[in-house]
């Protein structure tokens, strides 16, 4: 008796023990190799000191080592996922973005990672959204460990209980690295990853006393010294300033001709005067539209001390240019510009002008001011009026949008353009030597009695058609040059007109101006109606067609 009431528990165990065995064998067989893929991605745990690119090429290294041993080769480069943008949130990556969609396919049966936390280390919705999308797909995650299927019960809260501890250490990290930022800034260390126009980033001293300062290239000095020159002295606009320095030869890093909106960035840095400032701009989320919105307002509850570099220009010139940047530029003799979109909103039914209109509260004591948008045609075309505020809040979203799609080009060091064009090559090519093979096969099939001659002759000639097409297709995408993109000016114009959107202290003509070099123009659309005493003060659904100049 003693004996089985030893071997039952035992038994039992090892039962349970071979039934996950089995399970787990039987979920790789599940994941077939053709149609598993690999996601890489780099995160704050890995070593500092390693590139993006060293630490993923050493995960894949591992995966691939996985995949042999367990598949018998290795995964191909086309199923190979590399998230090069740092991003904490999905909305920030859109190559997991990507992989989701895939998911819903059906056509993928696992993803082959390094650890659960690479797929998030976002908030709660976020881990949710990831786990769903695998559990309700029948996707499998693969890691070398342990593989995860999240229709299981047990394997699902072994899963939450890895990203919730990735959450968690997350946020840890984030607050270890920022008080280090924030010593390191008030000792007038330059922390940046890239140096301002003007200077070069070198290291001073060794060991403990090792610190990254600023020190000045002579060139681009020059160009800033006498870029202030021109705006406070000899009252030169932007976009002035801007020809002068390319008519003299100084050139801005990383691209052909200086921008306006570069010009004003520079024009209000305080690195140049021999200091350091952090955040300057927070970082604040809000929810719009069932979104995660990023904003950077400017505040008081900044950092500003003098940095261990040396100055290029005086402090008595630098704030001559801030006390010239407060006065409004005129557009016209005696009137003063005060709507921001003037030129470039439109109506989208009619194409006259919408103009800026401001009404004050007279029956309260209150003197509130709301300022509308309202269509030039009112006599003929009727399309509701819309809260200015509500117009600015999508223009933003849309410059924010853009310059996220710019950084991820930077940051995965883009030639999308050159990959465009050289997978429209070898489609067109395929495609060619498809029809080429179509054309053999139609041959013998005439040849062999399967077409009639007035068959093969329609098909034939319709066939030759395709193929004539193709090959001149083809032609022309080999003597076509793909275009060159400078994303980094474009971050810094757009960027520019983003945060004087959100300076109240910033004139309407600036913001005009800025705008003006992000915007060709801007559709207003309103299909609602427009009904006497109602819709100037209401939140009615609109929509905007914005062509920004990318």
């Amino acid at each position: 008796m003693q004996v089985g009431v030893i071997f039952i528990p035992i038994f039992r165990v090892v039962l349970v023990q071979l039934a996950y065995i089995l399970q787990k064998g039987w979920l790789v067989n599940m994941a077939e190799f053709d149609n598993v893929i690999i996601y890489l991605r780099k995160s704050r745990s890995d070593d500092p000191m390693q590139t993006v690119e060293d630490v993923l090429a050493k995960h894949e290294s591992i995966l691939q080592d996985y995949s042999i041993k367990q598949w018998g080769k290795p995964i191909p480069e086309n199923r190979i996922f590399r998230e090069v943008v740092s991003g904490e949130t999905i909305q920030d990556r859109p190559v997991m973005q990507q992989i989701m969609k895939l998911l819903e396919t059906g056509f993928i049966s696992g993803v082959l990672i390094i650890e659960p936390q690479r797929l998030s280390r976002g908030d709660l919705q976020d881990c949710g959204r990831i786990i769903n999308s695998f559990r309700y797909t029948n996707t499998v995650v693969i890691t070398p460990p342990k593989i995860y299927n999240l229709a299981d019960e047990y394997d699902r809260k072994f899963f939450e209980m890895e990203l919730t501890r990735g959450n968690d250490y997350l946020e840890y990290t984030k607050k270890i690295l920022n008080r280090g930022r924030i010593a390191s800034i008030k000792a007038g260390n330059y922390i940046g990853n890239i140096a301002p126009y003007g200077y070069r980033k070198v290291v001073i001293g060794t060991g403990k006393d090792k610190y990254h300062t600023l020190d000045i290239e002579p060139k681009e000095a020059e160009a800033v010294r006498i870029m202030f020159d021109l705006y406070v002295n000899k009252d030169y606009g932007f976009t002035n300033i801007a020809h002068f320095l390319d008519n003299a030869g100084y050139k801005p890093r990383n691209s052909a001709n200086w921008s306006p909106a570069a010009i004003s960035s520079m024009l209000n840095n305080e690195i140049y005067i021999g200091r350091v400032v952090w955040n300057r701009r927070q970082t604040v989320k809000k929810m719009q539209d069932g979104m995660i919105v990023r904003t950077r307002p400017r505040h008081n509850d900044y950092i500003s001390v003098p940095g261990r570099h040396p100055a290029i220009i005086s402090e008595e010139l630098f704030y001559a240019a801030k006390r010239k940047r407060g006065m409004t530029p005129k557009v016209k003799k005696f009137k003063e510009l005060t709507n921001p979109l003037a030129g470039l909103l439109f109506c989208g039914r009619c194409g006259f002008a919408i103009s800026m209109k401001k009404y004050t509260d007279k029956r309260s004591n209150t003197g509130h001011e709301t300022i509308t948008m309202l269509c030039n045609n009112q006599s003929n075309c009727h399309t509701k009026s819309v809260m200015y505020s509500l117009i600015i809040a999508k223009v933003k979203l849309s410059l924010q949008q853009a310059i996220n799609d710019f950084e991820v080009h930077i940051n995965s060091n883009d030639d999308s353009e050159q990959i465009l064009q050289q997978n429209i090559i070898n489609n067109l090519t395929e495609d060619l030597e498809h029809l080429k093979e179509k054309d053999i096969r139609q041959k013998d099939a005439y040849e062999d009695g399967i077409y009639s001659k007035e068959e093969f002759l329609k098909r034939n000639a319709k066939l030759t058609e395709q193929i004539s097409i193709t090959q001149e297709k083809l032609n022309n995408a080999l003597l076509e040059e793909p275009r060159v993109c400078d994303y980094e000016e474009k971050i810094v114009r757009f960027r520019d007109c983003l945060n004087a959107l959100d300076d109240d202290n910033v004139s309407a003509a600036v913001k005009n101006t800025l705008l003006k070099a992000c915007i060709d123009k801007i559709l207003y659309y309103n299909d609602s109606p427009s009904l006497p005493g109602i819709g100037r003060y209401v939140d009615n659904p609109f929509r905007l067609e914005i062509f920004l100049k990318l």
